[in-house]
């Protein structure tokens, strides 16, 4: 009987809400934009809602709810949005932050900073850039059937589970610093047809968006240089005019700082990918030993052209995404001088590349 009537209770206190806020009266925001109002500096931030339309037992019909308001930062504007539209904003099951170009060349970290003073934090949210206009893109209610917040999401779930991409929430860039010199890249969207696509990555360098991209394939190869496991990624490229095409088993990834007269000489990256070759589309043959050894050879030449063309980018825009300097300086500290010396060196430090191929199987892909 005590437990019959110590469950009754239990149930009493699980109807109610510890901030007495109705469920029907929180507007629960999925995606946060972030701009500029105008030529101001003052926060333009934008919210796409997700709701159900015609909502009864059986479901309802997904739709998006645009709202948008500005302030002297995110904090300001969800209030003012708060006062002037019914309802409470809710962050916490927000999934993506979209910022604007323009607004990522000006320290954005140091605005969404804010959010983890949120009591329903967000920070598990994606952060990403859009290169087009915000306010357009977020308004939009469909994109291809599918509602504009689940659109958006669902590409970078895609392309992260496959690992094209890299991970970055929020939670990454406020709790972890934004690593040692605050060099990253975010993934990258823009207008494609009537709608949107990922394009790649957006080079930062401390802090600020440089104005450089690496597009889709430099993307994966940066991830892989980055220390990735790479598993199930596509590569593809040519070989004397054939196609050639092969899915990453697994990847390692060590640096080799080398140094002569005491003085940090050049950096060595070695990468080892073990690959399964695909055939599908190309003639089926036997591999005898040397030809197997001569194709790992070549396709580790293309993969080393590539991969050192990605590390040029990097150097030219002076983002410093492998974060090199902190392995100097962790590793080699008598050679780290300081951030302004790094600053120096980085763009004309020679880094090689060193790509070495092993193919696990020539078959057709199952």
């Amino acid at each position: 009987m005590k437990r019959v009537i110590a469950s009754f209770f239990i149930c009493l206190l699980l109807t109610g809400c510890w901030d007495e806020l109705q469920l029907k009266k929180l507007l629960f925001v999925d995606v946060v934009g972030v701009d500029y109002e105008g030529d101001s500096k003052q926060l333009k931030v934008s919210y796409v809602i997700s709701s159900l339309q015609n909502a009864n037992q059986g479901g309802g019909n997904p739709n998006n709810i645009f709202l948008e308001s500005t302030g002297d930062n995110i904090y300001d504007a969800v209030s003012k949005t708060n006062k002037e539209f019914p309802g409470v904003l809710s962050v916490l099951e927000t999934r993506l932050f979209l910022i604007s170009t323009r607004f990522a060349k000006d320290q954005p970290l140091n605005y969404l900073n804010i959010t983890s003073q949120f009591i329903a934090n967000p920070l598990y949210g994606y952060l990403a850039i859009y290169d087009g206009d915000l306010s357009k893109l977020l308004n939009k209610k469909r994109i291809k059937d599918q509602t504009l917040s689940e659109f958006l999401v669902g590409l970078l779930e895609e392309d992260e589970e496959k690992g094209k991409i890299p991970s970055h929430k929020l939670v990454h860039f406020i709790l972890d610093g934004a690593r040692f010199n605050n060099d990253f890249a975010l993934n990258r969207f823009e207008p494609y047809e009537n709608g949107v696509r990922l394009a790649g990555t957006a080079l930062f360098r401390e802090g600020k968006y440089t104005g450089v991209n690496l597009n889709d394939e430099d993307t994966q190869l940066a991830i892989l240089l980055d220390g990735t496991s790479g598993k199930n990624q596509l590569i593809a490229g040519k070989l004397e005019g054939e196609n050639y095409s092969a899915l990453v088993q697994s990847a390692h990834r060590d640096f080799h700082i080398n140094e002569k007269d005491n003085r940090l000489h050049d950096i060595e990256i070695s990468l080892n990918l073990d690959l399964k070759l695909i055939e599908a589309g190309l003639d089926s043959k036997k591999y005898t030993k040397d030809i197997l050894a001569e194709l790992e050879k070549q396709i580790a030449a293309d993969i080393t052209t590539k991969v050192s063309n990605v590390i040029a980018t990097l150097q030219k825009s002076n983002c410093d995404y492998l974060q090199l300097g902190h392995e100097v300086s962790a590793y080699h500290p008598k050679l780290f001088i300081g951030m302004a010396w790094w600053r120096e060196q980085y763009p004309k430090i020679t880094i090689s590349p060193k790509v070495k191929v092993k193919i696990l199987n020539t078959g057709i892909l199952d």
